[in-house]
């Protein structure tokens, strides 16, 4: 089985070549990316760029073209300009990015990713094949419905269960903000940073919860696993991660773990598996 973390940001420890718009608060270079793969049998990886960098991808697409087949990647471009789309295409054609992620928490009025003026670069985005990841809280994913419906060929990747809260109680309207978009074919999920969500102890059988319900309505071939490198170190540790789904998800069949281990990050991102 091929095993691909879908969520991580890289930056380096050169800080005169790739100077942060905000430093990290710890080491995260792909060079330690890495190591803690190979320890986990981790095979491929998307890199998302980090916003230390904020519009800055070139250390990103440094690693892409230094590591070739090893990792996807995905970038930041200011969405709002009047030329994002041919920023996006840039970053897929000449530094072989996949996509972009939209910060939906960063924007005042988040009806502003699905308006009209977003269509070009959604537009682009369909034609390169690209895809868009969206990291945000779950009571503003509503806001993204009206453009993810115009647009059906471009696939959406929902970050860290779209930060649902384990302890919302019944009905669940933040989870189900999250499970509706379901219904649309191209939305995908990430099960990912289980340890940044949970209030209990490792393995977190509060976010596990929160996991089958998402399985359970999305679906294996639409969920992929990610640890959230380099911030999972300071917590339960990337091996530990793996294990989160591998090992502790008792309710996935080995064809399940397949698909959320790797088949569907390899599928959006176009990864070559065997």
């Amino acid at each position: 089985m091929v095993i691909i973390d879908s969520h991580l940001h890289v930056w380096s420890d050169d800080e005169a070549r790739y100077p942060f718009a905000t430093r990290p608060r710890r080491p995260g270079s792909v060079e330690l990316l890495l190591d803690e793969m190979e320890r986990a049998g981790v095979d491929k990886a998307v890199i998302v760029q980090p916003i230390n960098y904020l519009y800055d991808n070139r250390y990103v697409a440094d690693c892409l073209r230094r590591f070739p087949g090893k990792f996807a990647a995905v970038g930041l471009i200011d969405y709002k300009a009047p030329d994002a789309p041919d920023r996006l295409e840039r970053l897929v054609r000449e530094d072989g990015f996949g996509g972009i992620r939209f910060h939906l928490s960063r924007e005042p009025d988040p009806a502003v990713l699905a308006a009209p003026e977003r269509d070009p670069l959604w537009e682009r985005a369909r034609q390169l094949g690209a895809c868009f990841i969206v990291l945000g809280t779950a009571e503003r994913l509503p806001f993204l419905e009206p453009i993810i419906d115009r647009f059906p060929d471009v696939p959406v990747v929902i970050d860290h269960f779209g930060h649902v809260p384990v302890d919302e109680e019944p009905p669940r309207p933040l989870l189900g903000n999250l499970l509706r978009l379901a219904r649309y074919p191209n939305v995908y999920v990430k099960v990912s940073n289980m340890n940044g969500m949970s209030k209990e102890p490792y393995p977190h059988r509060d976010a596990a919860r929160i996991f089958r319900l998402v399985y359970d309505q999305f679906g294996p071939q639409r969920l992929m696993w990610g640890t959230d490198f380099p911030y999972v170190l300071d917590s339960c540790g990337y091996g530990p991660a793996l294990a989160l789904v591998r090992d502790h998800a008792d309710f996935l069949t080995d064809e399940d773990k397949a698909w959320i281990l790797g088949r569907t990050a390899a599928k959006v991102w176009k990864l070559y598996i065997d």
